[in-house]
């Protein structure tokens, strides 16, 4: 039996982004088959312990240097084979010990532009990711197709050291029953609106998105858009949710279970992105049948396929009439949310866990 340890963080986490949640789906997958490997999950902040089986080891550590030094020195102690890390960083004193490394590649879109990274980000994204990737990992986890491809094209990583392994819909991301009426018991929200969901930055083509609201508005005065979100106000673009725009209800945080109504009572989900690693949101949207548009760009296509509309990002007028068309034809809603909820049920849990369990096989077996 191999021991794998695993940087659980993100099962701790109450507010994730999308990187944390789909850390968080790995490590929830590994605990489905405790017995398979001799696993250890790190932690900053102990957990809950119901929600780990006996046979899983666990440590934490809440103090400075957790990444740096505290967990090299317990890949040492636990005589650790193979470690992953949710995000694309290496600790370079991990190198110094026997475990082989895997990380998970939600995106490297930011190899283009680094204007695309928070500016408090960008020093350890150039000093600290970008050189993690390049010398200190062994194995990539790509969360698509369109990921892995720019890991080869991008960064000269060789094929045979890259698995794909997709996210999944989980089974809580179901259709809530009357969910509108829910929604404006608890937010206000009264009658039919967007929605968008996810950090607002410039991938996220937010410029676009609320000039082409702002379109839409102009032929139907009572649309709404609902943005849920983390907003980091580096950005003109960004900082416009901010300071407010007609028919634009801006929610920040919203618990899991409070998410779910909002997918489920929205007229469509909006999120025409220049770029995506995947979209987790676009997934679990489509699992409440909400009808979406997304940008036909990056993994955007491999999510939506032909459940949605896909749209040229960088035009505005194309994203506005895709607006118009789910805001007023009734017909073509209905056709949409039958094709999301359809498309959304082939992203499962047991391909994905059979696919990060062939990943641990193929990192084990490969040398360094």
């Amino acid at each position: 039996m191999v021991r794998i340890a695993l940087d659980a963080r993100p099962l701790m986490k109450q507010k994730r982004t999308g990187v944390e949640n789909v850390g968080a789906q790995f490590a929830r997958l590994v605990l489905r088959v405790p017995d398979r490997h001799a696993w250890y999950f790190y932690f900053t902040d102990p957990p809950n312990r119901s929600l780990l089986p006996p046979t899983v080891r666990w440590r934490f550590y809440r103090g400075p240097a957790w990444l740096r030094l505290v967990v090299p020195l317990w890949l040492w102690c636990d005589k650790i084979a193979l470690v992953h890390f949710y995000l694309g960083y290496v600790p370079p004193l991990a190198r110094w010990t026997p475990a082989k490394t895997v990380v998970t590649v939600c995106d490297i879109m930011w190899l283009d532009d680094l204007s695309l990274i928070d500016p408090p980000s960008r020093k350890f994204i150039v000093k600290g990711v970008l050189p993690s990737l390049k010398f200190r990992t062994d194995h990539y986890i790509a969360i698509s197709e369109a990921t892995k491809r720019d890991l080869i094209l991008k960064l000269g990583v060789l094929p045979e050291r890259i698995s794909v392994v997709v996210p999944y819909a989980e089974e809580r991301w179901r259709p809530q029953p009357n969910a509108l009426e829910a929604v404006r018991n608890l937010y206000g929200i009264d009658g039919k609106f967007l929605l968008f969901v996810g950090t607002a930055k410039p991938n996220k083509n937010i410029g676009r998105l609320l000039d082409a609201f702002a379109q839409l508005r102009a032929r139907c005065p009572d649309a709404q858009l609902v943005v849920v979100g983390f907003v980091l106000p580096y950005w003109e673009e960004t900082q416009r949710i901010l300071q407010g725009e007609p028919g634009v209800r801006w929610l920040q945080y919203v618990p899991d279970k409070h998410l779910a109504l909002l997918y489920s009572a929205c007229v469509a989900f909006v999120s025409p992105s220049l770029n995506e690693g995947f979209g987790l949101p676009l997934l679990e949207a489509m699992a409440h049948g909400a009808p979406v548009i997304a940008g036909n760009t990056g993994a955007q296509t491999e999510v939506v396929g032909d459940a949605g509309i896909l749209v040229d990002p960088f035009q505005t007028d194309a994203i506005a009439e895709a607006m118009k068309a789910v805001w007023t034809e009734t017909r073509l809603r209905e056709e949409l949310s039958q094709r999301a909820l359809e498309r959304a049920q082939s992203f499962t849990p047991t391909k994905t866990l059979q696919q990060l369990l062939a990943t641990y096989e193929s990192a084990l077996q490969r040398g360094r």
